[in-house]
Order: structure tokens, then C-alpha cells, then sequence
């Protein structure tokens, strides 16, 4: 069974700065995250090519500004040099940071989405209402979020224009509890049947 697994991971204001203004950056994270998502890792000058970029130009970026998303999983040694697989660090997060009034800006590669949730939406907006609807009352019968929301987090979802009714503007409400109460700050959402994973081919259903 393929499952999807959302994990809503905090990241400093900076690093999202970095990446929200910077097209290559994104175009970096995008591919690395969806060529490699199933564990396919690849070398730094397989991305490069793929991404039609100078070798040297892709390292810096990755050493200087985006060097907390991803990891090497191996090395080989081709013609007496060393040479590195990448993969993401943690191909199922999805990046989130507040700003001032509780407005919530995100990086989530895999959707190719960069910016304010009010204006770039989230990943969930792809699937439709029905689909939507069982992903939310599936975590909802798991106990991973409550049935009903309070009225300050309803303000909060309505602050940044998201309506409640996916899981995503769920799993935003109890990452940002965490953060208030100092957990760990990662929230895993897993579903069944994803169907904007499937329809990305990333994720299969036996």
C-alpha cells in the first residue's frame, strides 16, 4: 500500500527569504525533490544537466543557501573521484514559518509552491472537494487532528484565506499548536490514498 505522509516542518524566516525570492533556488529544490522522492538518489552533476545549469553555479547553491534540504545517501569513487548521490533530507516535508499576523508562508517542493499560503494555496487545493473531504474525516477517525476547530484557529485559517475543509489547512492549525506549546514541531499526516501524490506518480496504490 502507498501511503502519503505530509510532515509540516518549521523553518526559519531567513532560509524562507532566501528561497521565496530566488527562482534557481526553487528550481533546484523542485526537481531534486521530485526526481529523488522515491529514494532514486542522483549525483550533484546529474542535477546540474537536468537542470541546464553550470556544475559550479548548482554547488554553491546548494552549499551556501539551501544546504539544510538536502543529504548525500552514498558515495562511489568513478576514475579516482569522488562522487556524491543527493537526495532530499526529508522528501516529505513540507515547510512552514509565521509571520506577523499569524500569516503563514510556505516551501513546499514537491508542489512547487513558494510563498504566502494566501496566495500560492497548498498542495491539497489540486484534489477535489470529495477527495479532500475523505482525507480530512480519515484523520479525523485516527484521532491525528480533532473534529471540530475553535474559533481562534478558524481566524487563523481565515487570516490566510484557507477555509478548514482540507487536510493540509488541518495539518497547518496543528503545526502551529505545536509551535506554541514547543514540541517538535513536525506533524505527519498519513492518508491512504493521496490522490495528488498519485497523480504525480509518486506514490503508488496496490
Amino acid at each position: 500500500m502507498g501511503s502519503c505522509k505530509m510532515e509540516l516542518v518549521y523553518m526559519d524566516p531567513d532560509t524562507y527569504t532566501a528561497i521565496a525570492t530566488h527562482e534557481l533556488r526553487q528550481e533546484i529544490l523542485s526537481k531534486l525533490y521530485n526526481d529523488a522522492y522515491n529514494g532514486n538518489a542522483m549525483t550533484k552533476q546529474e542535477l546540474a544537466d537536468a537542470l541546464g545549469i553550470k556544475y559550479q553555479q548548482l554547488v554553491y547553491q546548494l552549499n551556501n543557501h539551501i544546504q539544510d534540504f538536502w543529504k548525500v545517501v552514498r558515495e562511489e569513487k568513478v576514475r579516482g573521484t569522488r562522487v556524491e548521490y543527493i537526495a532530499p533530507a526529508n522528501p516529505n516535508a513540507i515547510h512552514i514559518c509565521v509571520g506577523k499576523d499569524r500569516r503563514v508562508y510556505i516551501v513546499d517542493p514537491i508542489a512547487k509552491l513558494y510563498g504566502p499560503l494566501d496566495e500560492v494555496g497548498a498542495r491539497c487545493d489540486f484534489c477535489s472537494v470529495e477527495e479532500a473531504e475523505h482525507c480530512v474525516k480519515s484523520l479525523i477517525e485516527k484521532e491525528i487532528i480533532p473534529k471540530d476547530l475553535t474559533t481562534s484557529e478558524r481566524e487563523i485559517l481565515s487570516i490566510n484565506k484557507r477555509s478548514g475543509l482540507r487536510p493540509l489547512d488541518r495539518g497547518f492549525i496543528e503545526a502551529l499548536k505545536g509551535l506554541a506549546m514547543g514540541n517538535n514541531c513536525i506533524l505527519t499526516i498519513p492518508c491512504e490514498r493521496c490522490s495528488y501524490m498519485q497523480k504525480r506518480n509518486l506514490i503508488t496504490i496496490e
